[in-house]
């Protein structure tokens, strides 16, 4: 635990500026769409505000195929979970978030040089 909390540590150290512009798009994102600021043009929804914060993962945080994969199999099973319980509407945007993740996965995969 000792270990994971050290990597944690000296991650968040390296990427101390990413995570901050990360998070102030992710929550100027949020407030333009309540304010429905670009409505007439762009529908500025939580499906696009999802699929920037994917590409703004890969852009500050270094994420790369392995997380992005990570993140479509958790919603695969979250949508899997959700349909079990009958609670279609969510299994449905979870499944969006799915493939959203996954593309980008692929994407990440293709363009990759290992």
């Amino acid at each position: 635990m000792e270990k994971t909390v050290k990597s944690v540590k000296l991650w968040a150290g390296r990427h101390l500026a990413g995570l901050f512009v990360f998070n102030v798009s992710i929550l100027v994102m949020v407030l333009l769409s309540t304010a429905q600021y670009f409505k007439p043009f762009f529908y500025l929804g939580i499906n696009s505000i999802f699929f920037f914060s994917l590409l703004f993962a890969v852009l500050f945080l270094g994420a790369r195929t392995k997380a992005m994969l990570t993140i479509a199999i958790i919603f695969l099973a979250l949508t899997a979970f959700l349909k079990v319980v009958k609670i279609d509407v969510w299994a449905d945007r979870a499944s969006i978030y799915f493939y959203q993740a996954f593309f980008i996965g692929l994407l990440l995969l293709l363009i990759s040089k290992d």
